[in-house]
């Protein structure tokens, strides 16, 4: 008997082509404008850095390092104490594996210039910078930091001023350079034996983990999710409105003087609007994967998730159903469907991710269903799996269970006049 009354309540929402629309035409629209809409606001994030450098060297280093090596072993003083032959090549260090190294490669584009093109390239404003190495930096550098003398030679920077931004992190990268240089001259200079990658990984105080990055998630698949769940709300409304009307209509009298139990009927409307409510997301989830290609890699994660709402949908709609019987009005469904469902929706992040504003508004839209579903499916999209979004799926089951019992006291009993 449970499945004709549910039936016929699928049957009332198939014969209304306007609820029908509400429940999957609006979504679809919603997403569609949202999605493009906002998406250079949602998938902007940090501005990438580009900057086009020129760098400029005015005597070969690998002279000026065979010449240091030449002098130290004239005085008795093997260059080997001073490392590696290739460790004394510090500008080529710099330009090969700093400025185009893995970090920065696809940051700076380093161009090697000559002498007669400097005039040129401080001219050309697609230039951040000119990066100058005057001649015998290196062996300057090395007598400097052999003690032979005192005077530690500098790089020169010429930089866009307009380029604020750009100037400002080729002056850090170089200000870094010179105090390991620096460092490196002290260390020598006073005989300590420290190694500089040694101390450099000493100073990172603490342990360090790798952190697992999850994907990122663009303004359809954000949009989508959002208006899913937010749509969702109004199948509890819609169900509402059909039952109310039936109360108008005398057909829950009938029911109940055919000797139905009236929780046949309670029951009738929660599987109902659970049904209701899974069969829209399916639909909107798949236009969305045809259409954006949001697609959900962990499908029973998605199904359990998909479900879990459907219970917590279920449950308002049992709610609004028996507050609606109770009082014999529909004014708190048409309230819910009004007022309700959009303050929802935006404490939710259904009309904007709210709560990246903070972390207790975040905690305050996780406690509405819709929020928590929201979080649930993004982290899904994000790549989580069912242990990381266990707890919303509990929630908005204990939600719909709580809900279901809530109506289940308000729901009337036979021969109540309220």
């Amino acid at each position: 008997m449970i499945f004709q009354l549910v039936k016929k309540q699928l049957l009332l929402l198939w014969r209304n082509p306007v609820q029908i629309f509400l429940l999957l035409g609006l979504p679809i629209i919603l997403i569609l404008i949202l999605s493009f809409a906002l998406a250079g606001f949602m998938e902007s994030g940090s501005p990438k850095l580009e900057l086009k450098v020129a760098w400029l060297e005015h005597e070969d280093e690998a002279d000026q390092v065979e010449r240091f090596i030449n002098e130290m072993e004239a005085i008795g003083a093997p260059a080997e104490a001073f490392g590696d032959s290739e460790d004394l090549h510090m500008i080529t260090m710099l330009r090969e594996d700093i400025f185009q190294g893995e970090d920065l490669q696809e940051m700076i584009e380093l161009e090697v210039i000559q002498e007669d093109e400097k005039a040129d390239v401080l001219a050309d404003d697609s230039f951040s910078g000119l990066i100058e190495v005057p001649e015998n930096f290196t062996y300057d550098m090395l007598q400097a930091i052999s003690g032979q003398d005192t005077a530690k030679p500098d790089l020169t920077l010429h930089v866009n001023q307009e380029d604020g931004i750009y100037s400002s992190v080729l002056s850090q990268i170089l200000e870094q350079f010179d105090e390991n240089l620096t460092t490196q001259a002290f260390l020598q200079q006073n005989d300590l034996d420290v190694d500089m990658n040694e101390m450099q990984a000493a100073s990172n105080v603490g342990e360090q983990t790798q952190i697992e990055q999850l994907d990122p998630i663009s303004s359809r698949d954000y949009y989508t999710v959002a208006m899913a769940v937010f749509t969702g709300l109004y199948v509890a409304s819609t169900i509402g409105f059909f039952a109310t009307r039936e109360r108008q209509d005398q057909v829950f009298d009938r029911i109940i003087v055919g000797d139905m139990p009236r929780w046949m009927y309670f029951f009738s409307i929660l599987i109902s609007g659970m049904i209701i409510a899974f069969i829209q997301l399916l639909i909107i989830f798949g236009f969305s994967y045809v259409v954006f290609q949001v697609t959900f890699q962990d499908v029973l994660a998605f199904l359990l998730t998909t479900f879990s709402y459907a219970v917590a949908v279920g449950g308002i709609t049992v709610l609004l159903t028996a507050i609606s019987y109770r009082f014999k009005s529909d004014a708190i469904v048409g309230f819910f469907s009004g007022v309700v469902t959009s303050i929802l929706a935006f404490i939710g992040g259904s009309f904007f991710p709210i709560g990246e504003l903070s972390e207790m508004i975040q905690r305050i839209g996780n406690m509405t269903p819709n929020g928590s579903g929201l979080s649930a499916y993004i982290q899904l999209l994000r790549g989580s799996g069912i242990e990381e979004i266990s707890n919303y799926l509990i929630y908005m089951i204990g939600f719909g269970a709580l809900m279901i019992i809530v109506a289940a006291i308000s729901f009337p009993k036979r021969g109540s006049t309220r």
